[in-house]
This record gives structure tokens, sequence and C-alpha cells, in this order.
């Protein structure tokens, strides 16, 4: 997960039928069916595209999933499920852009509707970083809930029902952390030498920022709470 920009308005004409299809929805006798029928048609018409299109915008260079921000989103995710929240089915504020191994993992699962649990967090309208920290091992840990004297239950909820923590995203994640640490040590050699300009690492930085792999690690590190740890303390300390 990571920080990601506000969800931006659609066309009015989208909105419009958007709107139009969860009216219908909602006045059906079964909507839980009419949602499954309404969605799969609407995903294959020409219209639907506007709404792709902004998810894709959101995720940035690489279009790295919302969720494990390590494989490319292909799949428009439903929040909350639309088996379980039927009404939600065609509303653009639930709407999310995944990956298929999230997607799948997902699948109708939403605590505590559908089981115990914390309720999912939502990488849109919340900042990752209230309820993760990258550890040392590039692994998505939760933070402490000090009230409760447990491990956060939401980001335990997410982090295991999406899996976040895989190998292969794990191994990237991890692999990021290490380059980026490379990096920054290298970029602050030179800088002290005297080789590299202050201008010089704020163009380093937003490149790193925008590189499509493993996104997250860049961002905990650079605008969330990893920017307090060396390395990078000492580089942001020297823009």
């Amino acid at each position: 997960m990571r920080q990601l920009p506000k969800r931006p308005s659609l066309p009015g004409a989208t909105n419009a039928r958007l709107k139009k299809e969860s009216q219908a929805i909602s006045g059906h006798a079964n909507s839980k069916e009419e949602a499954a029928r309404r969605y799969s048609n609407a995903r294959k018409a020409v219209w639907f595209s506007a709404v792709v299109n902004a998810l894709k915008k959101m995720t940035g260079p690489g279009q790295r999933c919302m969720f494990c921000s390590g494989s490319e989103s292909t799949d428009v995710e439903h929040y909350k499920p639309k088996s379980v929240f039927p009404d939600l089915a065609l509303t653009w504020e639930n709407y999310l852009w995944s990956c298929t191994p999230c997607n799948r993992g997902k699948g109708n699962r939403f605590p505590p509707q559908t089981e115990p649990g914390g309720m999912l967090v939502n990488p849109v309208e919340e900042n990752a970083w209230d309820f993760f920290f990258i550890d040392e091992f590039g692994l998505l840990t939760p933070v402490w809930d000090k009230k409760a004297g447990t491990p956060d239950k939401r980001a335990v909820s997410t982090m295991e029902i999406l899996d976040l923590n895989r190998e292969a995203v794990q191994e990237t994640r991890l692999f990021r952390l290490n380059d980026l640490k490379r990096q920054v040590s290298e970029s602050l050699a030179l800088f002290k030498s005297g080789t590299l300009s202050r201008q010089m690492m704020r163009q380093r930085l937003d490149e790193w920022l925008v590189q499509p792999f493993q996104p997250d690690v860049a961002d905990y590190f650079f605008n969330g709470p990893g920017r307090e740890e060396k390395p990078f303390s000492e580089f942001i300390s020297c823009l």
C-alpha cells in the first residue's frame, strides 16, 4: 500500500449513468443478482472506460496495484464487495484498481460483515502509513494499537486477507529498499564531496518517487514515517 491521490471527478455523463444503474439495482427485488448482471454489462460497455481510465491515472506510472504496489493493476476492485453490498456495485467511490492476485485473494471477504476482524483499509480514502510500516526485511507490518495493546486490527485483517507479504511482493519490496539505500548513500557521498548539487539531489528524489517499481517503499521512506530513518533522514535534511 501507499499514499494515493484523491479520487478525481468523473465526466458528468458517466456519473449520471452510474447513478441510473445504482437506482435500478436498489429498486430491484433481487438486488444481488441485478447488481451482478448490471456490473457485468457495464464492464463491457464503452461508457465505463471513463471509470477505468480514471483509476489508471490514480495509480501513477506503471499502474501498480493500489493494494500490494507490486503487480500491474488489471482489475476494477470493489472495496466493499458487490455480493455483500449490491447497492454499491456501480458506485464510483467504491472502486479501486488492483492486480489479479489481490482481487482474487480478497474476493467477497470484508470483515466485520463477512467474518471477524477489522474493516479493511481503504488505500484511496486513508493514509496507509497510519496503519502500516515497512521493516528492514521489506515486510509490511501493522502498527501497534496502544489502546488495545495489540497490532492494529484493521491492518492485520488487510494484510492477511490480501496476503500483502506474499513471497513475490516481499522480495521485490526488500530489493527496492536495499537499492534505495544504496542510491541514497551514494548520492550523499557525492553531495558531501561537492559533485552533486541540491538541485540534482531533488531531481533524484523526484525520479525515485515516480519509478514504477514497488512505489510503496519510496513513498514510505520519503513521504511517510520512514523518512526519519537513516540514510533517508540525512538525505532529506540536505535538500
